[in-house]
Formats: structure tokens, C-alpha cells, sequence
């Protein structure tokens, strides 16, 4: 996930005063798992996956 879409996505849902979604316990772990990842560094920039995604591709 992007930082910079899930900081996005809680302004807007601050902003509006009302909760856009209801969501599960789960779903409310697996977004704080995945700020964790975020924060340290566990993700790869999309320029990064499209490029190996291309080098793949080639090779098929």
C-alpha cells in the first residue's frame, strides 16, 4: 500500500465527521499491520514493480 494514499484516505474520513465504512476487527488489524510495514520499509515503489514487471514480461 501507498503512504501517501492511506494518509489520503484518514484525512478525508477525519474530515467528514462521518465514518465512511464500518469495518471488521480483522480489517482494522490488517491496516494497522500494514502502517507498520509501511513505516518500516516493507514495500517496493510502483516504478520499481512495473520496471520488473517489464523485465519479466520480456523474457516470456
Amino acid at each position: 500500500m501507498d503512504l501517501n494514499f492511506i494518509n489520503a484516505s484518514q484525512n478525508l474520513s477525519d474530515s467528514s465527521g462521518k465514518e465512511l465504512y464500518e469495518i471488521s476487527n480483522n480489517q482494522e488489524t490488517a491496516i494497522a499491520n500494514s502502517r507498520i510495514e509501511i513505516e518500516n520499509g516493507y514495500f517496493h515503489k510502483t516504478e520499481d514493480v512495473i520496471s520488473e514487471m517489464r523485465e519479466w514480461l520480456k523474457k516470456k
